[in-house]
């Protein structure tokens, strides 16, 4: 559901900043520490309740004050939704002056971020790129975020017996560990085939434009993170003695991986840091595609700094992509890369000067 209006109080950078957004493209551009991140990681917590930058919500908080305060506006449900941190104490939501919890608001402000640990996606650690998978699953799919819950909970209880030697005690949590982990394995199988179907359509979209030769090598695998042809109960009964030299349970859904090969090789050893931000970008906007195609979910897409690192060929390539997303996207960049001729090939498009809105 796109972001009509906000408003940032006390917000990093920002000490009152009131922004009328476009349902379609909005654009920010300015120097480097004008606020462009401040503003789209604004955004950003009304989709989660966290930041993609810091883990630490008080240090958003601007330091001529002692908490700060947002707000948005959704005019096509008539849906205002405020968030308020202050130094001494917890975050507190509403939607419609009612509390409510993070999980909720995921899925009433539903959004794609795509920020400078996204770009080096293809790079990142295994346990990012479930994060990224299972924030998109956990969006679509109702039942999916008990599940996850479930797994975790019943995995730590089973490492703590490996981990204190209490063998005899295992064969329980063996069966809750594999059951919950065979539901959330199958709810990402399902994500994932279906990413990799609007991924595939994309690039054949793309493929008469393309400056990549890479496109006709790739190979995209889902790795579940336990042997294919085994079930997860007998490869927990199998690895006993192996978790228990190790203190840890070795396989399973929280080893699950996505791998990227280009001509059988990881890709992080073939691209370039432009190929890969790009890839990126193509993998977060094909799970972006899926939460509208299958889902009916109209998420904003956030993507911060979006030429660093792009040369013009793979910038105009990104144009093309964004061309065809209809849902309300929201980046932004050092320079104003945007003129008036490919404005009018975006939908409601409006652009932002981060400088002048600030000394307004």
């Amino acid at each position: 559901m796109p972001f009509t209006n906000l408003s940032i109080k006390h917000f990093r950078c920002f000490e009152n900043l009131q922004i009328e957004l476009s349902p379609g493209v909005n654009f920010f551009y300015g120097a480097n520490g004008s606020g462009k991140t401040s503003l789209l990681e604004s955004i950003y917590i009304f989709s989660s309740g966290k930041s993609f930058k810091s883990t630490n919500l008080k240090s958003l908080i601007n330091y001529n004050h002692n908490k700060f305060f947002l707000e948005t506006y959704d005019n096509s449900r008539g849906y205002i939704s405020t968030i308020k941190k202050s130094s001494d104490g917890p975050i507190s939501i509403k939607l419609n002056n009612k509390k409510i919890t993070t999980s909720n608001l995921v899925r009433e402000f539903p959004c794609t971020a795509i920020h400078n640990n996204t770009f080096s996606f293809a790079n990142a650690s295994p346990d990012f790129r479930r994060k990224i998978l299972d924030r998109s699953i956990f969006i679509a799919e109702e039942g999916f975020s008990k599940t996850w819950f479930s797994f975790y909970r019943s995995l730590k209880q089973r490492n703590n017996l490996i981990k204190n030697n209490r063998i005899s005690d295992i064969y329980a949590w063996d069966i809750k560990v594999s059951e919950e982990g065979d539901i959330l394995n199958n709810y990402r199988a399902s994500f994932f085939n279906k990413t990799l179907e609007e991924f595939n359509r994309t690039i054949e979209t793309l493929r008469p434009l393309s400056v990549f030769n890479f496109f006709d090598s790739i190979l995209i695998e889902f790795s579940k993170g336990w042997d294919n042809h085994k079930k997860l109960s007998e490869i927990l009964n199998d690895n006993k003695e192996k978790d228990i030299l190790r203190k840890t349970t070795t396989q399973g859904p929280h080893k699950a991986d996505i791998n990227f090969l280009i001509n059988k090789l990881d890709a992080r050893q073939i691209l370039s840091r432009g190929e890969q931000k790009f890839f990126s970008i193509l993998w977060c906007c094909s799970q972006h595609e899926v939460l509208k195609k299958h889902y009916d979910i109209k998420a904003t897409l956030l993507i911060d700094d979006i030429k660093s690192e792009l040369d013009d060929k793979t910038f105009n390539l990104l144009i093309e992509l964004l061309k065809a997303n209809d849902n309300q996207v929201i980046f932004s960049c050092i320079e104003n890369c945007f003129s008036s001729k490919i404005e009018h090939d975006f939908n409601n498009f409006k652009k932002f000067h981060v400088e002048q809105l600030i000394h307004k």
